[in-house]
């Protein structure tokens, strides 16, 4: 057997480790190995491929191009990064974002409403679109981090690529951290462009049309957008439009976590946070954590963030590094934020991660908010009660908008933390189901489908004159109330008004409540 030296970069190494595996990449440093020559026979789909193979430290190795190209994939090399990619790039395309997934409006065909009923008012909740981060901490971190690591000598030449990125971000985000990007306005838009489209005859100028946000910028930069989209639509139709935000601190509708002061405890220190924690510190994660930051950091330098040698702060001086799992998780959301700002520049964060990774990270995102905002444990329904407040505003609006004729909808526009309880409360199917052990959820709980950005809920009222119909939307598509009917989508409102009205009293809110009332219920009850 014939020995030689080559020179072959870490990163081609990598890329011949394994066959099965083609998303693998690698610092780009070079160094001399020696080699045996060994031939081999592969076989894909049975047929023998070629190709120069060798043998080194008892691992056979063969070209990543003559085995992606034998399974019909296409085979690229990007000099920038020192990758090769195999079929589809690993990059910021691919999904497991969770609930920062961007907007996933599909063209849909509507079931028609029996006949005789037309539309009289639609009742609409709906997140903000598309975003930038909401802060500086995640990238604020991650590059200090990285800029610490390149002082002292213990920083890969990927490392040295991915802080450039970061800092490019950064100058991205300077002075819009927490607004709406113009993919968030994009969707927002749109939306807005088809319900005007869907319901052109429902606006009129005798009817008036109410839209409502938090005051977090990003929430009335949506009504906006939406109130753009759905004039446009509307054309020489002219509608006189509301447009209102909430204070700060007197909102129990659409941000009752500010007022909730229990819930806010649980948040803190609930059952849940251990169980939570025991997940995320698992072999699992501390393994792919490992994988991730050794592309970036020498062995040495890995060691002192185990050891927790580091405490970096966000803008507000709270920790948010401090060791290998909160830095690969920062990175994580740097990855599910840039399909957010697509249209503020192309980052790639994706391809420091395989797509077991990626799965991976987005499980735990996953939990958090499951725990935090959803069905959360059997043990409790707080994180749901918060928002029956919000509820009973639903159905009395409703029911006086029928009464009175002059409502073509109201549209409110909120966050994340909003939508994700208010599908609990409303027992949507995939949404209400309490879980015990957190590595169920992923298999029952779908945050990109519950509440990716722009997520909207949308009660859509009908009437023949005499009886009133309701149909229930949720980004567009039509979904079940949790109770019978014989006309589905379409149900009658009193029995929906029936149900809800039960799970209400059953906490404690009653339909003639004030917003004072629903401030001191959230402040002393929940």
């Amino acid at each position: 057997m014939m020995i030689k030296k080559i020179g072959i970069s870490v990163a081609s190494l990598a890329i011949l480790t394994s066959v099965s595996v083609f998303d693998v990449y690698g610092a780009g440093s070079k160094r001399m190995i020696e080699v045996s020559e060994q031939s081999a026979n592969v076989v894909v789909n049975g047929q023998r491929v070629e190709g120069e193979s060798f043998l080194y430290n008892g691992v056979t190795y063969v070209p990543a191009r003559a085995i992606g190209e034998a399974l019909g994939q296409k085979v690229d090399w990007d000099n920038n990064t020192q990758s090769v990619f195999v079929g589809q790039k690993m990059n910021d395309q691919q999904g497991y974002r969770g609930t920062k997934t961007p907007y996933p409006f599909k063209e849909t065909s509507y079931t028609k409403a029996p006949s005789g009923y037309e539309p009289i008012f639609i009742n609409y909740i709906g997140r903000h679109g598309s975003r930038h981060l909401s802060s500086s901490k995640y990238d604020k971190t991650l590059f200090e981090l990285l800029d610490i690591a390149e002082k002292d000598g213990q920083i890969t030449n990927l490392g040295k690529e991915l802080k450039k990125e970061i800092g490019n971000l950064m100058k991205v985000e300077k002075d819009h951290y927490g607004l709406l990007s113009t993919t968030g306005g994009e969707e927002l838009k749109g939306i807005g462009a088809r319900v005007g489209q869907n319901f052109k005859e429902l606006f009129t100028s005798d009817k008036k049309v109410i839209a409502q946000a938090t005051f977090k910028d990003r929430t009335p930069q949506s009504r906006d957008q939406f109130i753009d989209g759905l004039k446009e639509s509307l054309g020489d139709n002219k509608v006189d439009i509301l447009a209102s935000a909430f204070e700060e601190g007197k909102d129990p509708y659409l941000r009752p976590y500010d007022l909730a002061t229990k819930y806010n405890e649980y948040v803190e220190d609930g059952d849940w946070v251990k169980l939570y924690e025991d997940y995320v510190t698992q072999s699992t994660g501390t393994h792919y954590a490992k994988e991730v930051l050794l592309q970036f950091f020498s062995d040495d330098f890995y060691q002192r963030l185990n050891a927790e040698e580091f405490e970096l702060k966000d803008e507000k001086g709270k920790v948010k590094l401090s060791n290998p799992t909160e830095t690969a998780s920062n990175l994580y959301e740097l990855y599910i934020i840039s399909s957010n700002i697509k249209g503020e520049g192309d980052f790639e964060f994706g391809r420091y991660f395989t797509a077991n990774q990626l799965k991976w990270y987005e499980s735990v995102d996953n939990i958090n908010d499951f725990y935090e905002k959803g069905p959360s444990l059997t043990s409790t329904d707080l994180p749901q009660n918060i928002i029956a407040p919000l509820v009973k505003e639903l159905i009395v609006s409703t029911d006086q908008s029928i009464q009175q004729k002059d409502t073509a909808g109201i549209f409110r526009f909120a966050h994340a933390e909003t939508i994700i309880p208010l599908s609990s409360f409303l027992d949507i199917a995939g949404a209400n189901v309490s879980i015990d052990k957190p590595q169920d959820v992923t298999q029952n709980w779908n945050g990109s489908v519950i509440s990716p950005m722009g997520a909207n809920i949308q009660w859509i009222l009908y009437s023949n004159g005499k009886d009133v119909l309701v149909k229930m939307l949720r980004n567009e598509e039509e979904i079940a109330f949790p109770i019978e009917t014989k006309t589905y989508p379409y149900y009658k409102w009193e029995d929906v008004k029936a149900y809800y009205q039960n799970k209400l009293q059953k906490v404690g809110v009653s339909l003639d409540s004030s917003l004072e009332d629903n401030i001191e219920l959230l402040q002393k009850k929940f």
